[in-house]
């Protein structure tokens, strides 16, 4: 059987090593491109040198909450399709889908999941012109 692979920059923005591995792991995995930061401040930094297609983005984090970046991340480059993360839904992810989040995976999460949401924001892109 042959394997297709996705092929996406994404960026993963999690305090929790454990989270940042496993997207890693699973996404490389798939042939994506994938670079993590530990907050949304690491987050602003990295987009200032470099675009991503996809961020996947923790609701529940010190620093800055994923509401507060998804904003700056609209700010710095509104052409990144945000996905947020997170362990019980609150205001936070409310406010972060009102920011322009187009999703939210719930932790422990669907691996298949977050596979089909990548392909599905690829799959938009391409046929976008």
């Amino acid at each position: 059987m042959v394997r297709i692979m996705i092929k996406a920059n994404i960026l993963i923005v999690d305090d929790e090593e454990v989270m940042r591995s496993l997207f890693t792991d699973l996404l490389s995995e798939e042939g994506c491109e994938v670079t993590c930061v530990a907050n949304g401040k690491e987050a602003i930094e990295r987009l200032k040198e470099k675009s991503f297609q996809i961020a996947f983005i923790d609701v529940h984090m010190p620093i800055m909450n994923g509401a507060e970046t998804v904003r700056a991340i609209r700010e710095l480059s509104p052409s990144t399709e945000i996905v947020m993360m997170d362990s019980f839904p609150d205001i936070f992810l409310e406010q972060a889908l009102k920011e322009g989040a187009i999703a939210c995976v719930h932790k422990p999460f669907n691996i298949q999941e977050v596979i089909e949401i990548v392909e599905n924001i690829i799959a938009d892109d391409k046929g976008r012109v």
